[in-house]
């Protein structure tokens, strides 16, 4: 009976240290009163990822940067609802990261490790700078937001229909114009990569398709 405790405890803490270790990799980035950035430094090693997650407004401009004691950190800046799909990676697009956000949420900025220092399991010290800075350009920000939201809307219902889910489980993971109109990017639930849907500022659909595997949709 008494090992039995001894085990029972011993598998107690260890489920306890798992959990804590877990809740440890995710934080969250706020600014002081009166800033518009700010900078933190910590450390990563072997598979652990550490995510830090900030709240923001669509039509607002992020930039983020780092720097690594080793070369072979990284960082991505994964959209609102993402389970992994990234709106930039750092090892493909180098680090500096700085954008016009599609949507409002939550964002979160993903660290992580490649290569020989991702195997030595050896932690790579980092400061990572993140800011949003104010913009005089409210009313122009707003004009677009209405712009794009005929276009958004109308895409979800085209996708939803193609893909036979129901509309509030689907998600916007990115919004970008051009001269043929408004690419709206959706997430759709257990699909391996975004949905791609093309339509006019007022909500004409002009086509959607997968972006992934047709195999793997």
């Amino acid at each position: 009976m008494k090992k039995l405790l001894v085990c029972l405890l011993a598998s107690a803490l260890l489920i306890g240290t798992v959990i804590t270790t877990a809740e440890a990799a995710t934080k969250q980035i706020t600014f002081a009163k009166g800033k518009t950035g700010t900078s933190v430094s910590g450390k990563v090693k072997g598979n652990e990822d550490v995510d830090y997650q900030i709240r923001a407004s669509a039509g607002q401009t992020m930039i983020v940067d780092m720097k690594a004691s080793k070369g072979a950190a990284y960082f991505n800046v994964l959209p609102p609802g993402s389970t992994g799909e990234a709106i930039f990676v750092d090892s493909s697009e180098g680090n500096h990261f700085k954008a016009e956000l599609p949507s409002d949420g939550i964002y979160t900025i993903r660290i992580y490790l490649m290569g020989g220092a991702k195997d030595s399991d050896k932690p790579v010290n980092y400061t990572l700078k993140v800011s949003i800075p104010a913009s005089g350009k409210s009313s122009s920000a707003g004009k677009a937001n209405s712009e794009t939201a005929a276009a958004e809307k109308a895409c979800l219902a085209a996708v939803a229909k193609q893909v036979g889910v129901s509309n509030n489980k689907l998600s916007v993971i990115g919004t970008q114009g051009s001269q043929a109109g408004i690419n709206v990017q959706i997430k759709v639930p257990d699909a391996t990569a975004p949905w791609d849907c093309l339509s006019d500022k007022k909500g004409n659909v002009q086509g959607v398709k997968f972006t992934g595997s047709e195999g793997a949709m």
